[in-house]
């Protein structure tokens, strides 16, 4: 498949982009609601695995009726299909710049290398959706779609939410390796 470039992906993924933002913002908003005597011994990575299980619980129930997104578990990596633009998706929290913030497991690595995944109909762009927040861990800062491509980030794009979109411009911005724009 020859490769496509961040708008053409992006702008084939359009009608998602607002729900995948909707969907991560309020993964870390639920994460925010627990009492904060629990959140206090809360370390990045159960914070992390907190909200990723919120993640995919919102994005399971957002996704569950719509005809051109599936859900597929591969050896228990979650990802969603997005037929139209020939797009997988995974969630992930992440850098600025658009790299997941944990150590890669083999299986993580190999969905970034673009290996083969059984079970998927056909061979698609590999895309990691995720969320950036401030360094305490707690103002979010934005939603994000990035292209990995083995070891490097290819592309990272910038989710502009509903309220701050301009009618007629791209829902997203380019931040492929740029310090954080706050959205």
């Amino acid at each position: 498949m020859p490769d496509r470039s961040m708008d053409e992906i992006l702008g084939e993924m359009s009608p998602h982009l607002a729900t995948i933002d909707e969907i991560l913002r309020s993964a870390h908003a639920k994460y925010l609601s627990t009492p904060t005597e629990l959140l206090i011994d809360h370390d990045a990575r159960a914070q992390a695995t907190d909200t990723y299980c919120y993640i995919v619980k919102e994005a399971e129930r957002r996704f569950a009726d719509l005809s051109d997104v599936r859900q597929f578990e591969i050896r228990g990596l979650k990802l969603w299909l997005f037929e139209k633009p020939n797009a997988v998706l995974r969630w992930k929290k992440m850098d600025e710049t658009g790299r997941k913030s944990n150590f890669p497991t083999q299986q993580s690595t190999d969905y970034d290398r673009g290996k083969e995944l059984p079970g998927l109909p056909m061979p698609p762009v590999r895309l990691t959706a995720g969320y950036l927040l401030d360094d305490v861990r707690h103002e979010y800062i934005r939603s994000q779609i990035a292209r990995p491509d083995g070891g490097k980030i290819m592309w990272c794009g910038a989710i502009i939410p509903d309220d701050l979109a301009v009618v007629g411009q791209p829902i997203w911005e380019d931040v492929t390796a740029e310090p954080m724009l706050k959205y």
